[in-house]
């Protein structure tokens, strides 16, 4: 698996390359992950759906997977910065841009600072701060519905404090880790919920807990994320190329899909019904069916 240091942080990351066509005759698209998830998100159920007819490219963001975790570095600037220089490293221009959640705000930061240097833009269920400034539980309309499970395994949570991912996950993260056996028995009871797909599920989805717990616990990751959007509606406007937005149905950040159509009238919008946060996990058909039908008509 190859890495590569840019600057503080070594970087591991995945191309798949079609085999019937040379590198530069296909597009590239770039794939970034969410909080807590690694490029595996996109390696099994979701890349292949596309690399018959691109050049795909995964990598963990700092402090997620395979990558480094220095102390310090978390701010979208910096998680953009990464993605430059590794597009940079790969010889990569203009990449079409794919971001689930987290991802997605990264792939804003990227592009509102270089809009000649993405060939399209996908926001997968994607919250931008600039839009949705804060977000805790209370807001959140399901959340009643979920609160009793928490509650019976233990999870003690504020729903007027913290942001939803951050919160919600850290202390999910903390029972797979330190109660494996609880941990698995809240996955399945979260499976048909709208929270189904969270990522500490599976033979690693304990490492991950552990990862995500000492991102947020000995690093700045939850000062320097939870800070407020520095981008402006004049830089998003500023962007030109093909948008996408694939969103499910019940989730919590539909509020940046409705804002999203109006910065980009000419959105190509899809809508996952019965689907929350985590869609690409639990219905990857869904976002396959709306990428190549975004790219069949672009490319």
């Amino acid at each position: 698996m190859p890495f590569i240091t840019l600057g503080p942080v070594r970087v591991h990351y995945l191309q798949l390359i079609p085999e019937s066509q040379g590198i530069g005759d296909v597009p590239d698209i770039v794939f970034i992950h969410g909080l807590g998830a690694n490029l595996g998100f996109w390696y099994f159920n979701i890349a292949p759906a596309v690399s018959d007819f691109a050049r795909v490219t995964m990598f963990d963001l700092r402090g997620h997977g395979r990558s480094s975790m220095p102390e310090h570095g978390y701010r979208m600037q910096d998680l953009a910065g990464d993605l430059e220089a590794l597009l940079d490293h790969l010889e990569i221009g203009a990449p079409h841009l794919v971001g689930h959640s987290l991802g997605g705000a990264v792939m804003a930061e990227f592009a509102a600072s270089h809009p000649d240097r993405a060939a399209s833009l996908t926001f997968v269920d994607a919250r931008l701060k600039l839009f949705q400034p804060t977000m805790t539980l209370a807001d959140w309309p399901h959340w009643e519905a979920v609160k009793p499970v928490l509650d019976e395994l233990g999870i003690v949570l504020k729903p007027e404090e913290g942001e939803i991912s951050y919160q919600l996950l850290r202390e999910i993260a903390r029972l797979q880790w330190l109660a494996a056996d609880r941990g698995e028995e809240l996955m399945k009871r979260l499976s048909g919920s709208l929270l189904a797909g969270f990522t500490f599920t599976g033979a690693g989805g304990r490492r991950a807990a552990g990862q995500l717990l000492r991102l947020l616990e000995s690093t700045t990751a939850l000062a320097e994320m939870s800070k407020p959007d520095e981008k402006t509606l004049a830089q998003l406007k500023s962007i030109q190329c093909p948008v996408a937005a694939v969103y499910g149905a019940e989730s919590q950040t539909l509020a940046t899909h409705k804002a999203l159509q109006d910065v980009w009238p000419d959105l190509n919008s899809w809508i996952i019904p019965n689907a929350g946060h985590f869609f690409p996990t639990t219905k990857p058909e869904s976002l396959n069916t709306a990428l190549r039908e975004f790219y069949q008509n672009i490319l």
